[in-house]
């Protein structure tokens, strides 16, 4: 007879995630490449398709209901995702609407742009650069937003040019190719930007410290990150960036 572990997947902590595409793929993928044995993830997905301001204000709605279910099923932390969502209603209500709802809650609650911040400041980031998976048009804004959150200087930018819809499906060297341009380009920078979780991005991170000696901070990795930290896991990772080794 064959006899299966007693524990639950996600017996050392359960993280919830409010996940902006209607249509998931990279962010699961990723997390469970990363996160050690005993951490699962409670996702739900939202209703943005083209990020249009309807879809902004649906998710918006969403992710608040979805974070009370969250709660309802047991997790340990939500996690809301996407910067867009979030800021929607301003920088100062992003984070008052955390601290509201982690009281109303019980639970541990933080956001994409909160884990963000919180990664920018551990690494101690003054000039970056960014590479996005969007399009050109897109690009002023998310640098208007990385330079808002961490308070660093974005010195230089990139994009590969996919629809919101499509960037799961860009390829695995695409941010590694655009983030050796970028660093080549601008030696004076001490860390690299990944906007957005839904593309991949995380083997990308390791190679590009090793090769040019600056931090690489991605939004899926520093989402993990928080996560991880918050619910008072502290294993040291390798393989994902110094973010994970060192703090």
């Amino acid at each position: 007879m064959i006899d299966l572990p007693h524990q639950a997947y996600g017996h050392r902590a359960r993280i919830g995630y409010t996940s902006p595409p209607l249509t998931t793929e990279v962010f699961p993928y990723e997390f469970y490449q990363i996160v050690p044995k005993g951490v699962s993830l409670v996702v739900t997905s939202l209703a943005i398709v083209v990020r249009s301001k309807g879809e902004l204000d649906d998710s918006y709605d969403i992710s608040l209901r979805a974070a009370r279910e969250m709660r309802d099923a047991g997790v340990d932390l939500v996690c809301l995702g996407g910067v867009p969502i979030n800021l929607h209603k301003g920088f100062d209500n992003a984070e008052q609407l955390c601290g509201a709802l982690e009281a109303e809650l019980g639970v541990k609650v933080s956001s994409s742009a909160s884990a963000q911040m919180s990664a920018a400041r551990k690494l101690n980031v003054k000039k970056a650069v960014l590479a996005h998976p969007y399009a050109e048009s897109d690009t002023k804004r998310i640098s208007d937003s990385y330079e808002t959150m961490t308070g660093c200087e974005v010195i230089g930018r990139a994009c590969w040019g996919s629809p919101f819809n499509r960037i799961g499906a860009i390829p695995q060297h695409g941010a590694l190719e655009m983030g050796r341009k970028l660093l080549k380009e601008h030696p004076q920078a001490d860390t690299i930007f990944f906007p957005s979780p839904h593309w991949p991005t995380a083997h990308a991170l390791d190679i590009l410290e090793t090769e040019f000696g600056v931090n690489a901070l991605g939004a899926h990795q520093a989402i993990v990150w928080d996560g991880l930290r918050r619910c008072g896991i502290d294993d040291k990772i390798d393989g994902f960036g110094k973010l994970f080794r060192d703090f």
